[in-house]
């Protein structure tokens, strides 16, 4: 397979963001009225908008890029009689009942996975980050992974699922990972490694869904565990700590797992992320709140959406 590898810990971020009904704050559809524009995509659902971030070279660059991308999208919803949301889970509205974009990729998957791709309607924050080659792609890999966890916990922000308040702060983790091909990523020590075990899945690679891959047509190591962040600082944020991460790894991939996969065990991810200085307490909170009725915890969604 032909490669890009060769940048260094560029940055380029997706965002999935829900479409909704203005009034009712519910779900609703039409993203296929907002393109065709550069940096916004299509994602399974009518109901979602996914953007892409240029290749970036820092993480504050990122954010900007972020901004504006939202400021898009908003003024496209909103010319469209829609309003935009950014969490991990719409608060009431079902995944199940929401119509799928008329793409031949989207109606494949659906035919395929049945009502497990139809309860797919959940957010997540992508960061990928650019890598000089496989080999050291595979390395950065191996030292993320004792890290997905705590990445995941940082992140959490999907604690309702139609109109569900699930007693979990990540409610979106447990619908991607019905998922076949998804889940935490296996123990990769070298590119041969990898040809087999995407051969073994009989798909291309686009079609494991693990919590990090490589990704080599974009030559990065793609970033998926986070749950969507509801203010754009957040995200910016993520970036930065997924870069932080990554540039972290000089090892050999299996010298890194012996080193640090016992020391996950012993301490938690939780302290492993301290070691890094700590993300900031602002970093650890719950962005989707509680208020009376689930229509204004989505109507504070979009009011907490906006960039400024």
């Amino acid at each position: 397979m032909r490669d890009s590898f060769g940048r260094s810990l560029t940055l380029g971020v997706e965002e999935e963001l829900m479409l909704l009904d203005p009034e009712t704050y519910a779900l609703a559809p039409g993203v296929e009225r907002l393109l065709p524009q550069e940096g916004l995509k299509t994602e399974l659902f009518s109901s979602l908008v996914e953007t892409n971030t240029p290749v970036c070279t820092t993480a504050a660059d990122a954010g900007e890029e972020l901004r504006r991308l939202r400021r898009l999208v908003i003024a496209s919803a909103e010319r469209e009689g829609l309003a935009v949301a950014a969490s991990g889970s719409h608060p009431f509205s079902h995944p199940e009942e929401q119509p799928i974009v008329q793409e031949a990729r989207y109606l494949k998957m659906v035919e395929e996975l049945g009502p497990v791709a139809k309860g797919q309607l959940v957010c997540g924050l992508h960061v990928h980050v650019g890598m000089e080659s496989f080999e050291r792609c595979l390395r950065t890999l191996a030292w993320l992974r004792p890290w997905l966890p705590a990445v995941l916990e940082l992140s959490a922000n999907s604690p309702y699922l139609a109109g569900v308040e699930t007693g979990q702060l990540s409610a979106r983790i447990g619908r991607l990972h019905e998922l076949p091909r998804s889940g935490p990523p296996p123990r990769l020590e070298s590119v041969a490694d990898w040809e087999a075990a995407i051969a073994a899945e009989g798909v291309d690679y686009t079609r494991v869904w693990w919590d990090a891959r490589p990704h080599p047509r974009l030559g990065t190591l793609e970033v998926r565990i986070a749950d969507q962040p509801t203010s754009v600082e957040r995200s910016a944020a993520f970036a930065a700590l997924v870069q932080a991460l990554a540039a972290r790894p000089p090892e050999p991939a299996g010298d890194v797992l012996d080193a640090v996969e016992p020391a996950a065990r012993e301490l938690g991810t939780w302290e492993l992320v301290e070691t890094l200085r700590g993300p900031s307490e602002a970093l650890r909170q719950l962005e989707v709140g509680r208020a009376e009725g689930l229509t204004a915890v989505a109507a504070d969604l979009v009011r907490r959406s906006v960039a400024a």
